[in-house]
């Protein structure tokens, strides 16, 4: 089963994205397009490689009417990619364990306001 979780606690992270997607929507999805685009990118270097399957699945998918990203690993073999990512007792000669995880908890401090000055205009 695909794992799925929504980034919570951060009240100034809520509270200035909500914020600006009042005054400007398109240019906030930008910028939270943009994180999960970096997380993405880091999340691919630590992503356990075998065949190089897991690794090519990884993508961010972008809601088309909302403002909402989805960091997806797996496509068809999502159960398989949930497996390598919890995994903490297997051994991988290239990457690790919560290979996506670890960048987003990274990416959190400063996102807000990463966000914030993204969207804003010049």
């Amino acid at each position: 089963m695909p794992a799925s979780f929504k980034l919570r606690g951060e009240k100034e992270l809520r509270a200035a994205v909500a914020a600006q997607a009042k005054k400007e929507p398109l240019r906030v999805k930008a910028a939270i397009v943009k994180e999960a685009e970096t997380i993405m990118t880091a999340s691919k270097k630590l992503v356990p490689v075998k065949t190089g399957n897991l690794r090519a699945s990884g993508h961010v998918e972008i809601h088309p009417t909302r403002i909402r990203v989805d960091l997806v690993y797996g496509g068809p073999a999502a159960d398989y990619a949930l497996r390598v990512h919890e995994d903490l007792d297997a051994f991988h000669r290239v990457g690790q364990a919560k290979y996506l995880e670890e960048p987003l908890n990274d990416a959190i401090p400063g996102m807000a306001q990463r966000i914030a000055n993204d969207s804003r205009f010049e």
